[in-house]
């Protein structure tokens, strides 16, 4: 929201590719400036007043382009070789550096996903700005398998962000994660389960 409201006030414009911003060159200038002097400060303020101090990961971690631009300065995880030590909250943007230092904007649910997959995670939330996944009534499901995923999707019921959450949820499930919530806390939202469970 920050950003958007930056581009806004930049009069630039905010478009979207199959639920992806699209990244151009004034719109990555904007997010930089963004999560430099916006995000990163708030973040820490907010997790020192809980008593966390959390550790930034700018090393070990590379991005690449992804679909050869189609989304303009748009990446993916190439590779993670950052090592991480237990009891330690670490927190990383954004923004990934590629092999050839060039800063691409990499979606959050991709880089848990890469994250999830590389130090085997058992457990994987995804914290939203909603209560979790919503059915064609506005309410949210407890429960939701890949099937009844898939139907939500074609239905256009779930779109957006929420689209790419499930993607890389599902994916994630598949790679070994146990557990997997979607909601706005930890005690309550979507469990996603696979099979065909309803």
């Amino acid at each position: 929201p920050m950003v958007d409201d930056a581009l806004a006030h930049a009069k630039l414009p905010v478009k979207k590719v199959a639920g992806l911003r699209y990244t151009d060159e004034a719109t990555l200038k904007v997010m930089v400036n963004v999560v430099q002097t916006q995000v990163w400060p708030m973040l820490h303020h907010v997790l020192g007043q809980a008593h966390l101090s959390p550790t930034r990961l700018t090393d070990g971690v590379v991005a690449k382009i992804k679909d050869a631009g189609k989304f303009g300065a748009v990446g993916e995880i190439d590779s993670i070789t950052t090592t991480l030590m237990a009891g330690q909250l670490y927190v990383i943007g954004p923004l990934v550096s590629s092999a050839q230092g060039e800063l691409l904007n990499v979606n959050a649910d991709e880089i848990a996903l890469a994250f999830a997959r590389h130090f085997k995670a058992d457990t994987l939330y995804f914290l939203t700005d909603v209560a979790g996944v919503l059915d064609q009534n506005q309410q949210v499901m407890s429960k939701l398998s890949p099937k009844v995923a898939a139907t939500l999707m074609s239905q256009e019921v779930v779109t957006g962000g929420m689209f790419i959450k499930l993607q890389a949820a599902f994916m994630a499930m598949q790679l070994g994660v146990q557990k997997i919530q979607m909601g706005r806390d930890f005690q309550v939202g979507t469990k996603l389960v696979l099979g065909d469970q309803e």
